[in-house]
Order: structure tokens, then sequence, then C-alpha cells
């Protein structure tokens, strides 16, 4: 996760774009094309996951070709000629061929890593893992700054891809050394054979049978605040600045920090509580920066916004990754935990289009930052419907 701070997609992405002639629409959907296309593709190869006997070769193969898409694009964007005309949808696709291709990943990992870390742990496991990628965001603004200044433009995204790459291989190696243990494995029965078909047609089924997963899909749809906002912001702060591209680096490094905070207290409070209050939290973090960056119009006032922006979609993360894997029952949780990335494609791409077309028709980021606070606000409201899992199995046992 590291390796993505080099395309920034919250802040660097969104300006690569605009810089390359895309429209508002694309700019906005830029900071959830990855995770967009990673979860597209996990409902269809759940069934083959649960079938499994093991995760790690599986993890390993699509593991290493969801990285090469940014080597090749590193590599077009630095040594090929007169091609202007097609760096944009180059640069478009990239997240979305590697997020298609990690899609095939992402199921049978979230497994593994689910039955390698115990229960209680899991909110703190998935804090380190984000303070990690925000110690090396934070080395990845400087860099971002330093690359920016002093090449070229498309120069300048080549070596941004590169080395995105290059932290994606050593993430890729690292797994080699992971063992997975008989634990790791299956410890439920397998489900049946059935076909293709009919495993597709019973998927509303399923997901209709825990209508707590419903509650989830709505509060996360809901949730996007900081995603539709954050898509403009850092052209919106450039240009009441008047600060040149390079200064993206200041934002990435300013939101590294935030991300480190964030989780550590996701991590402290999650062990402790659960996920549903990192939630609550996150909403609430979210409808104070939406009102600030409508109304700063100052560098370090923008800095600042990074920073809550790190700090609170990082409890929004940590939160939602625990509640969902917690109020999933364990014997279906990856064909469930798929289901519900499928739903979240759809709410990624909706809430970011709302916000494109909202800036696109009226221009006014002011007007996006009310929607998407509008959004916190109703997100809210139906994550006090949702039980917390931990909650009620202390209730049960007592």
């Amino acid at each position: 996760m590291g390796g993505t701070a080099f395309l920034a997609p919250e802040s660097v992405l969104p300006k690569m774009v605009e810089t390359l002639g895309g429209r508002a629409w694309i700019i906005a959907m830029m900071p959830v094309l990855l995770p967009a296309a990673f979860a597209s593709m996990g409902i269809f190869i759940a069934p083959v996951v649960e079938r499994l006997p093991r995760f790690k070769p599986w993890v390993l193969t699509f593991g290493l070709l969801q990285r090469l898409p940014y080597l090749i694009t590193g590599l077009i964007l630095l040594f090929a000629e007169r091609i202007e005309g097609v760096l944009l949808p180059i640069v478009v696709l990239t997240p979305v061929v590697s997020g298609l291709i990690g899609g095939m990943t992402v199921v049978a990992w979230m497994e593994m890593v689910t039955r390698m870390v115990p229960e209680k742990v899991r909110a703190a496991g998935w804090a380190v893992r984000y303070i990690i990628q925000a110690v090396i965001g934070g080395l990845a603004g400087a860099v971002i700054h330093h690359v920016l200044t002093h090449y070229p433009n498309h120069e300048a995204y080549g070596w941004l891809h590169l080395a995105a790459f290059s932290l994606l291989f050593i993430s890729w190696a690292s797994q080699l050394f992971m063992h997975e243990d008989e634990h790791v494995r299956h410890r439920h029965p397998v489900q049946p054979r059935s076909h293709y078909l009919a495993y597709l047609r019973s998927l509303p089924g399923l997901l209709g049978a825990q209508p707590h997963l419903i509650k989830l899909v709505l509060a996360r749809f809901t949730g996007m605040g900081y995603l539709m906002v954050v898509s403009f912001l850092t052209i919106h702060a450039l240009n009441v600045t008047g600060r040149p591209e390079a200064d993206e680096g200041r934002f990435v490094t300013c939101q590294a920090v935030g991300v480190v905070l964030g989780s550590l207290l996701a991590g402290w409070v999650g062990y402790r509580c659960g996920g549903k209050i990192l939630l609550q939290a996150s909403r609430i973090v979210c409808v104070g920066l939406c009102i600030w960056v409508a109304v700063t119009g100052s560098f370090n006032g923008f800095m600042l916004s990074y920073f809550v922006l790190g700090f609170g979609l990082f409890l929004d993360r940590v939160g939602d990754l625990t509640l969902a894997a917690e109020l999933c029952p364990l014997e279906r949780r990856s064909t469930l935990q798929a289901i519900l990335g499928f739903c979240n494609v759809f709410a990624l791409l909706l809430a970011t289009f709302i916000s494109g077309q909202i800036y696109a028709w009226t221009h006014s980021f002011e007007l996006v930052a009310a929607v998407a606070a509008t959004f916190a606000l109703i997100s809210m409201a139906i994550l006090h419907r949702l039980p917390e899992p931990r909650m009620a199995a202390v209730q049960k046992n007592s």
C-alpha cells in the first residue's frame, strides 16, 4: 500500500489527469478506480477461493500480475514519444487493469489474513499496516515534490509509476516468507458444488438473509463523503493558493501524518470496542473536514485539511474492515465479503460520479463539500442502527 502513495489517488492522480486533459467525471473517479476494480472481481472468484486448500500460491501468482501494469505504464511514460493522445487513457486504465487482476487475489488474501490474525487484534493489525503505509507516504511526499519540480510532466509521471512499482514488488516479495499453517486453511466444510449460474442466483438471497450487512452497504455508500470531496480538493487548493503542482507532495506528507495518528487511534479503540465506533467517529470528522475545506483559503489551511483527511479516512478504513469481517458469518465469510465488495463498487463509482457531475455543472467546490457532508450525516444515522458484534457476543455469553 505504501507504493500507491507515490501516485496518491486522493491528491496526485486527480491533478495528473487534469493536466492530461481529463474531464471532471474522470477526475472525480480517480481516487476510487483502484478499489472499485479490486472489488468488482471478488464476487465472481469467491466460489473458487472457498474451495482452495491453500491460499498462498493463488495470492502470489495473481499478486505479481497485478503489479506489472505500473511497471509498463512507467516505462511508456519515460521512453515513448509522440503518444500524447493516448497518455490519458494509459494513466486512467493502469489502476483499472491492476485492480481487476488484483480482484482475483483480494478475496483469498483477505481470508488468509483474517485467519492468521486473532479476532481481538484485527483492528490493531490493520492499523499497523496503515501506519507502515503512512511512513512510506511521508517519504513519498518529498519524492513527489522533487520529481515534479525537476522533471517535465510526462517524465515525472513515469518516474512516479516506477517508484510505485518498486514498492509494490517489495510488497509481493515479502509474502514469499509467509507460512500457511494448517490452522490458516479451511476450518469449515467446503460448500457443495453447484452450477455457477445457480451460485450467482443465490447471492441476492444470501445477502438478503443478513439485514445488518444490507445496512452496512447503505452506510458505506453514504459514507463516501471523503472521496467525493477529495477528488477536487488538490485542484481547488492549488487554484485558490496559486501554488505550483509540485506542492502536491506537501499534501501527501500531511496526509501521511494524519494516517499515522488516525491508525494509532483506530488500532487502540478498535482493539477495545470494535469497528462501529470508528466508523461513527470518521463520519463526524468528515463533516468537519467538509466545512473547513469550503471556507479556508490559505495553503497552511489546506495542509491541515489533508492531515484531517488522512486521520478521518483511516479511522473509516480500519473500522470498516473490522466491522465487516465480524458481521459476516464464518461459514460464508469469503462469499459475503465478496458480495459486500461488489456492492461497494457501485457505491464508489456512483458517489464520485455524483460529485463529478455537480462540479462539472456548477464549478462550485463548496457545493460538492456540502453534498459530501450531507452524505456523512445520513451514514451516521444508518450506523446508529447497526449492532456492534462484540457487544452482542458479550451479551449472549452473559
